[in-house]
């Protein structure tokens, strides 16, 4: 058994969504900071240090559950539906 392969695809895709919104918040925080020309907080840099971590296992995950003949250039793109891949 892989365990890179046992989440289930809506929990990945949660996940994915998670981060992805979470990368958009700390931006946003960070873009705050850096227009009032005030230091960043500490855990400001804790934070997109453990989120850039993160993004590592997240990619690993997205790459082990790639099926394969998604995108390998026999069939037009648009003949897939990705999210009912599983």
């Amino acid at each position: 058994m892989n365990p890179l392969t046992v989440l289930p695809a809506n929990i990945r895709r949660a996940l994915y969504a998670l981060y992805a919104a979470l990368g958009v918040a700390f931006g946003a925080v960070q873009v705050g900071f850096a227009t009032a020309d005030i230091d960043q907080p500490s855990w400001l840099l804790v934070a997109f240090a453990v989120f850039g971590y993160l993004g590592t296992a997240l990619g690993i995950v997205a790459t082990a559950n790639v099926q394969e003949g998604y995108g390998d250039g026999d069939e037009p793109a648009d003949e897939y539906d990705l999210r009912d891949a599983e």
